[in-house]
């Protein structure tokens, strides 16, 4: 679609936040882009900053291979009103980094998270409404939203503009936090990353939310899932960690997310901007360079088939 440009991210190849930097399956940087743009995606996100080198390092690797910097995944503390300030802090050096090392025109999203850390949440992840003892304190709430719009404000004032993403073993999780949030956030200072994996990880219907929060929607995070496989792990008495090491964000078709509803849906409502195709896994021995560059060139040409 004409309105709509594909994006990659590192996660996709095992690279989160926290990856070790030693992990001997871990693709360097050069490969990876070489990887990107080999199997036709547009552009990519940052990935753990610093992952594609210095600001300088990270302009010439993308404007090399003809990738946009789309975005950064931002994960902050945004609950616990003593952490606030130093997470804000280092916001502000991401954004540094995504503003000195963009390669071109395209402003990145600053992509902003509830940080999916406190043990009862991942502990009782894709289970949450079974367990409302995982729930954020009432005295709590107040603080999160505020923390977001503070993190908006920051971001709109360096030139960019925020999303938030709903993520697994977050605060914002379950269909009614992500409702519930949503309708408290000023939609003109913050608006949606409306991620489909994530969304039915929590119990949430992605083409819902698409309904609900359209005008909010300013950047789309494209998963599958396997909520078979997902309620296993969850009978089994595993949380988050389980559920990424089993593969429930699996290839692009091959899940029950129902995506191509979802894309009708999305086309119908003439969206416009980036989609970023997302596999979040953890690494196996058998996830080889050539078979990555394979996946992710089928997870493209899925997408390619459907017109996008």
């Amino acid at each position: 679609m004409g309105g709509i440009k594909v994006a990659a991210a590192p996660v996709s190849w095992g690279v989160f936040e926290q990856t070790d930097e030693d992990d001997p399956l871990r693709l360097g940087p050069e490969v990876m882009l070489d990887q990107m743009a080999a199997a036709g995606y547009d552009g990519t996100e940052l990935g753990p900053p610093g992952f594609f080198g210095s600001a300088p390092v990270m302009k010439e690797r993308l404007a090399e291979r003809g990738l946009s910097m789309v975005g950064s995944f931002m994960p902050m503390r945004f609950s616990r009103a003593e952490h606030i300030e130093e997470d804000l802090t280092w916001m502000g050096s991401v954004l540094d980094l995504l503003e000195a090392g963009r390669p071109d025109d395209v402003m990145p999203k600053a992509i902003l998270a509830d940080a999916s850390l406190e043990p009862e949440r991942m502990r009782w992840a894709g289970q949450i409404a079974s367990h409302p003892e995982a729930a954020l304190p009432e005295a709590r709430f107040g603080t999160l939203i505020d923390s977001i719009h503070r993190a908006g404000e920051l971001a709109r004032a360096r030139g960019f503009d925020p999303v938030l993403h709903f993520h697994a073993g977050s605060y914002c999780e379950t269909a009614s936090e992500i409702e519930r949030v949503f309708e408290a956030l000023d939609a003109s200072i913050v608006g949606m990353c409306l991620d489909t994996g994530h969304a039915l990880f929590g119990g949430a219907d992605p083409l819902r939310l698409l309904e609900d929060y359209f005008e909010s929607v300013r950047l789309i995070h494209l998963k599958d899932c396997d909520r078979d496989l997902l309620a296993e792990v969850c009978r089994s008495g595993g949380g988050m960690s389980e559920a990424w090491d089993r593969g429930v964000f699996c290839e692009l078709g091959l899940g029950t997310a129902g995506l191509d509803p979802f894309l009708e849906a999305l086309e119908a409502k003439g969206y416009e901007g980036w989609m970023t195709v997302e596999q979040d896994r953890f690494l196996k021995p058998r996830d080889t360079a050539e078979a990555l560059l394979e996946l992710h060139t089928r997870n493209r040409q899925w997408l390619a088939a459907r017109g996008f």
